[in-house]
């Protein structure tokens, strides 16, 4: 029969630990657009099903809810489509590489408003000058979550879709 000494309950509690710490370690990287922890996968492209027309002494279109304009609420999730030249502009049907994607939270008016976005880095092979497109809300620090691509895609509508590898 086996007895155990104090070495041995501190090799126990040696090991344990070494896992807590290890586990720490995991990703919390998600293959679900609706988690906050989705991670793009390498390869991915962003097509624009229509045509996005830029109007005059502006770079930018809005696109929340499904629908372009030129200002969208800032407390719903709206992305901005921007390009490097004032327009007027139309921006063709096209596929776009996603070259980076990343998010971020910043105070808008400390302590009462944050400011979620994530910045979608964007190549065309035949429009020059498109801009990263910034998805973004504001809300209550208590209440905001980092963005979602289920809620970007939400924004976009039908004007763009999502390939994935």
């Amino acid at each position: 029969m086996r007895t155990y000494n104090r070495t041995d309950s501190v090799n126990v509690l040696f090991l344990m630990l070494m896992y807590l710490l290890l586990s720490g370690c995991q990703s919390m990287a998600s293959d679900d657009p609706r988690s906050i922890w989705f991670r793009m996968p390498s390869g991915t492209e962003l097509v624009l099903n229509r045509t996005l027309t830029i109007p005059a002494h502006r770079a930018h279109v809005m696109l929340q809810h499904g629908m372009a304009s030129n200002a969208a609420s800032e407390f719903d999730v709206a992305c901005r489509f921007e390009v490097r030249d004032l327009g007027p502009r139309v921006i063709q049907p096209d596929t776009f590489t996603i070259t980076g994607y990343s998010g971020q939270e910043e105070w808008e008016n400390y302590p009462h408003t944050k400011r979620y976005y994530k910045i979608i880095r964007l190549q065309s092979n035949h429009q020059p000058g498109i801009m990263p497109m910034i998805c973004e809300y504001f809300d209550y620090p208590i209440r905001g979550r980092p963005v979602t691509l289920s809620q970007i895609q939400e924004a976009l509508g039908e004007y763009f879709s999502f390939i994935f590898p």
